[in-house]
């Protein structure tokens, strides 16, 4: 049986930690339509917390051995770099909402009227000059942030499809299918 290596170790409690950073993501996703269907603004700590674990897996899949040329976790899994957990853009803006609200108050103005941590669907707020900071309709599972839609239901897809290859990884490392070295 060959040897493990530190990097192989690494590799393995990578693909570990994405694993179960997807079930931890799964969790809080589950959480979102209970909350929202109960008018809960509890709602927006589940979808930041999906959000935040997303973030975990697309770090962890990006990770690189530091070899040249570099080997990421995500290439051992077979995700590709394009995947729809690489983008950050609304995970970016509530981790960084200090740095954006200026900018935002630049853009829109300050006479705006501001929707914030609103349920249903967006239409039915029907408020001149109204700009949705935080808003999720469970009708279609878009969120809002900022005036800018995001599917959370396509990420949702996206990290059960990443959890299943994660998954499928470890059961044939355990069942000594796949042995070191794995990258």
């Amino acid at each position: 049986m060959p040897t493990k290596t530190e990097k192989d170790l690494w590799v393995e409690m990578s693909i570990y930690e994405i694993s179960a950073q997807a079930n931890f993501a799964e969790i809080a996703y589950s959480h979102i339509d209970p909350k929202a269907a109960n008018g809960n603004d509890a709602v927006f700590s589940s979808i930041h917390s999906f959000l935040s674990h997303c973030a975990m897996i697309s770090k962890m899949l990006a990770a690189n051995d530091d070899d040249n040329p570099p080997k990421l976790i995500g290439d051992v899994l077979g995700i590709s770099n394009t995947s729809l957990i690489h983008r950050r853009v609304f995970r970016n803006h509530l981790e960084h909402y200090d740095e954006r609200l200026k900018e935002w108050i630049k853009k829109f103005g300050a006479n705006v009227n501001i929707g914030t941590h609103n349920i249903g669907p967006r239409d039915a707020l029907q408020i001149p000059n109204m700009v949705f900071v935080s808003h999720y309709d469970q009708t279609n599972r878009t969120f809002t942030f900022v005036n800018e839609d995001f599917d959370l239901g396509a990420l949702s897809t996206e990290v059960q499809r990443i959890k299943g290859i994660a998954d499928a990884w470890v059961n044939k490392v355990m069942f000594g299918e796949i042995v070191p070295p794995f990258a």
